[in-house]
């Protein structure tokens, strides 16, 4: 079987390590070996390769360098994109603060208004829970719950508030606190 040969002459230092990043990316864990003149290139190349964690065995011909690369000891995993979790959303204020409480109520609707349609639940807790006395809210609030979000209200605050939970599930507060806990919600 043949080696992969990279032949580096009369290239800049940028245009060589574009070529190496592209042969790694196209053949990882693959031995080869590389060959060039400019000793500036050489040394930049070898540490281009060692911080990749590939072994290098410089060998001088004359003039020319080369530059054998082992095989890597275990293939390179190819990692695939992650999607971003979307986490829960809990909600503690009625309004942006500080500030302006208007300009913070709005922002704050605006901003609910464009939680994704993957977003597991969104809880109304302390403050938030006066949301449900607009009628504002309560249509981005409702909208929220038909693009298949779930709508949660906090029972102790509603107990603190003396309020009704408006037809959106009272839940206990111990699960939304151990997310919160273990940073597993998004808090606004």
């Amino acid at each position: 079987m043949d080696i992969l040969t990279l032949e580096l002459l009369d290239v800049t230092v940028f245009q060589a390590l574009l070529e190496l990043r592209g042969l790694l990316a196209d053949h990882p864990g693959e031995a080869m070996r590389i060959r060039g003149e400019d000793d500036l290139l050489r040394v930049n190349v070898t540490g281009f390769l060692e911080k990749q964690g590939r072994s290098v065995r410089p060998i001088r011909q004359g003039g020319q360098w080369e530059l054998q690369v082992a095989q890597a000891a275990r293939p390179i995993p190819l990692v695939s994109p992650v999607a971003p979790t979307i986490h829960p959303v809990l909600l503690l204020r009625a309004a942006f603060a500080p500030g302006d409480r208007a300009l913070g109520r709005r922002l704050l609707l605006e901003t609910l208004s464009r939680l994704d349609s993957g977003t597991p639940w969104l809880c109304l807790a302390h403050q938030a829970v006066e949301l449900l006395e607009d009628p504002g809210a309560m249509a981005i609030l409702e909208g929220l719950r038909g693009r298949g979000i779930p709508v949660h209200v906090s029972a102790a605050s509603l107990v603190h508030g003396g309020q009704e939970s408006a037809g959106f599930d009272q839940v206990a507060d111990e699960g939304w606190q151990k997310l919160l806990a273990r940073g597993g919600v998004t808090v606004l």
